[in-house]
């Protein structure tokens, strides 16, 4: 189970703005070898991102696999960022229509940041016999991110149904090599904090200035420029 005091990060951080992340096919890919096993590919920019979030923002991850499998591609993908997650949430947290255990559909409800929601809650808290004692959040101030300073990456619409507003939707990552998504996202982040005085919370800003346009926008441009080079 996790290691890293992540309650402590929490109480430390002084960040308003909250960044919610998930991992296989945002930021990862957990590629299947013939023998089974599985090998982590981290998407291009990941550690370049993760300097800019965690310099910037308060950041957790919330992903839907289980804790095992969340804590494999944490340490394989986020090298020292790992350290300075202020929350890490597996599939505990989410809210299944079906057996923990299963292929359920998991949905990931922004409210639970913000109404204190831990491990104690959750109807699976149970479904292993034993854990460190972190119960995902930092007990004495649970709720310190409101809704409307929070957003959450993830490239599943349908986990993120109950709060569209917050959600950047994010392509899926399946390991290519010329991807240039987790960039492109970072300009856009880095547009809000040149313009931060302008929007009274993080939400204001996504509403604005609708991501998925300036997304394509970003690619046109790129793919314009990769012919240019070729054409050359």
């Amino acid at each position: 189970m996790y290691t890293v005091d992540y309650s402590q990060n929490e109480a430390q951080s002084t960040h308003k703005q909250l960044i919610v992340l998930d991992l296989n096919g945002t930021l990862v890919y957990r590629q299947k070898r013939p023998n089974g096993s599985r090998v982590l590919i981290p998407r291009p920019g990941l550690q370049d991102f993760l300097d800019f979030a965690t310099k910037n923002f308060a950041v957790m991850v919330w992903s839907s696999a289980q804790p095992a499998s969340v804590l494999g591609m944490l340490d394989a993908g986020f090298g020292e960022h790992a350290s300075q997650l202020v929350r890490v949430w597996d599939r505990r947290f989410c809210d299944l229509d079906g057996d923990y255990f299963g292929k359920s559909s998991s949905v990931k409800d922004l409210r639970r940041i913000t109404d204190g929601f831990n491990l104690s809650h959750s109807v699976n808290r149970t479904a292993y016999k034993s854990y460190n004692g972190y119960t995902g959040v930092n007990t004495e101030n649970p709720g310190q991110w409101q809704l409307e300073d929070i957003i959450l990456i993830d490239d599943s619409e349908s986990k993120a149904y109950l709060q569209k507003d917050n959600h950047i939707f994010i392509s899926t990552f399946s390991g290519q090599t010329h991807d240039s998504e987790l960039g492109v996202l970072q300009t856009y982040l880095q547009k809000y904090l040149d313009n931060k005085d302008s929007f009274p919370h993080l939400l204001d800003y996504i509403k604005g200035s609708s991501w998925l346009d300036y997304r394509k926008e970003a690619t046109r441009v790129n793919d314009e420029e990769i012919e240019i080079e070729m054409s050359d």
